[in-house]
């Protein structure tokens, strides 16, 4: 089963319920590259200092020209042509390359991010921040396009060559 090196990867928990979920995500993937010197607190203060909430496509270019050792690579419905097969190849060929990737959910009105960390022949499996378990989305079928935002946003993390 493709994964990413899973004794790396730290699985911290999501401390602020309202808007935690990409800072833990990040502190996450910079930690399973031994990037110690980010913890959620302060990528969520990064957030709202800059009176921004949480996001994706807002956040990736200032994260890349702040944290220079590191390309944030977001991506949309529309870099997948609206197709979940494209976006399901995407976050294979990274998992095969050893990258987890944060992917945004649909959740309560709102997005709940959700990092891949491996899969298998039907199913897509995530971390968790919320409550630090393993969430599994088979993509043969509508579950796990039907569990996403409608927008499909992925952010890729890793370090530059």
């Amino acid at each position: 089963m493709p994964t990413i090196e899973l004794e790396k990867y730290p699985k911290i928990a999501q401390m602020d319920p309202r808007n935690g979920c990409i800072p833990v995500n990040i502190e996450n993937t910079l930690k399973y590259y031994t990037e110690n010197n980010y913890c959620e607190a302060k990528l969520l203060f990064f957030f709202i200092s800059r009176e921004m909430r949480p996001n994706f496509d807002q956040a990736a270019p200032i994260l890349n020209s702040l944290l220079s050792g590191f390309e944030f690579i977001f991506k949309g419905r529309n870099e997948f042509e609206a197709s979940i097969n494209n976006m399901v190849e995407y976050l294979k060929e990274n998992i095969d390359n050893q990258i987890p990737v944060l992917v945004s959910f649909e959740a309560q009105g709102g997005a709940h991010i959700r990092t891949l960390i491996e899969y298998n022949d039907t199913e897509l499996i995530f971390f968790d921040p919320g409550d630090c378990q393993l969430k599994r989305f088979n993509y043969q079928t509508d579950q796990f396009k039907n569990s996403l935002r409608i927008d499909y946003h992925t952010l890729v993390i890793k370090p530059r060559e």
